[in-house]
């Protein structure tokens, strides 16, 4: 018997239609703990990695926990691009996360993770573009760069920026890495080294947004972007 991802067929189609891009050949598999910890050793994680972890995306594939089908949009949504292979994990976390948070339609179709990320995206980062996170995710997910069009898409908001160097931080943490869900991964113990970078870089964009949000602050902190 084939056990479907929860309303993966539905939300397939709300995600193309927001996001402007074609999910095809979307491979979505129900596991159980023992399965994700396999599943993420095959990517190059650890099994400890694999703890707490209720959402995987890989190439074309995504996973999901059984005990959590509320995480196949956020998954989903990786699954069309907005993914730490293309972005920095920070941002791709925190964008997935408010993208979500604009489709779901119910309460059971999603819950919040990644906090901080998010807040991030929606306080800073989504009010200095004057975009929503659907609109953000559009222009992001079909773009062979989303690096280089984010950083654009900054500069643009405040000229002078140093969109060069706005540009590498906005990169992803490491290539290949896949994207995954962790539930309540600020209270885990043992983060992991990308998790770790993914804070560095977070405090990095937070410094750039207070560049981008307060002028007089633009000349003296450019180098820092």
């Amino acid at each position: 018997m084939i056990r479907k991802c929860y309303k993966q067929a539905e939300f397939v189609g709300r995600i193309q239609q927001a996001l402007g891009v074609a999910l095809d050949r979307v491979s979505c598999s129900i596991v159980d703990r023992q399965g994700m910890a396999k599943v993420m050793q095959g990517a190059g994680w650890s099994r400890n990695d694999s703890a707490g972890v209720v959402g995987f995306q890989v190439d074309e594939q995504v996973y999901v926990l059984d005990s959590a089908p509320w995480t196949v949009l956020h998954e989903l949504i990786h699954r069309a691009g907005v993914n730490s292979d293309r972005l920095s994990r920070f941002v791709a976390e925190g964008l997935t996360e408010s993208i979500a948070q604009e489709l779901k339609r119910s309460s059971d179709e999603h819950r919040p993770t990644y906090p901080v990320e998010t807040r991030w995206v929606q306080q800073k980062l989504l009010p200095v573009l004057g975009m929503n996170a659907t609109q953000l995710g559009r222009a992001l997910a079909s773009d062979p760069d989303p690096p280089r069009k984010l950083a654009s898409l900054m500069a643009a908001a405040k000229p002078g920026t140093n969109e060069r160097a706005l540009r590498r931080q906005l990169g992803p943490q490491k290539t290949g890495v896949p994207s995954f869900n962790r539930m309540s991964v600020t209270r885990m113990k043992g983060v992991m080294a990308d998790d770790r970078g993914s804070e560095r870089v977070g405090l990095v964009l937070l410094l750039a947004s207070a560049v981008l949000l307060v002028p007089p602050l633009l000349t003296r902190s450019q180098g820092a972007l």
